[in-house]
């Protein structure tokens, strides 16, 4: 797997606007216009709530490897998991599925 995706830089300039009020359509939009598909997607979240949120993240993503951080204090858990993904639709579908579970931030 290449993992030229996910290494090269972004100025938050370079994110056009989008022009659909759907937050997940408009999601989809703009990561169009930055990722290339089929290709490697960096999924970030931040939980809250310890390891029962963990588990319900990985109903959604069983075979992935999960990258944790923890936060200083322990109260948050950083959670990045690299997945080849085919199109950005398959892209928003994790996201509507994780969108579910209470204690989850999407980045």
């Amino acid at each position: 797997m290449e993992e030229n995706n996910l290494n090269h830089k972004l100025d938050f300039n370079d994110i056009p606007e989008g022009t659909n009020t759907d937050i997940y359509a408009n999601f989809k939009e703009k990561l169009e216009s930055v990722q290339t598909f089929p290709g490697l997607y960096a999924f970030k979240f931040i939980l809250t709530g310890g390891i029962d949120k963990i588990k319900e993240l990985r109903e959604v993503l069983p075979e992935e490897e999960f990258i944790e951080t923890p936060s200083k204090t322990g109260k948050y858990i950083s959670i990045t998991v690299k997945k080849w993904m085919q199109d950005a639709d398959a892209v928003v579908d994790i996201y509507k599925k994780v969108g579910e579970i209470k204690g989850v931030m999407m980045l």
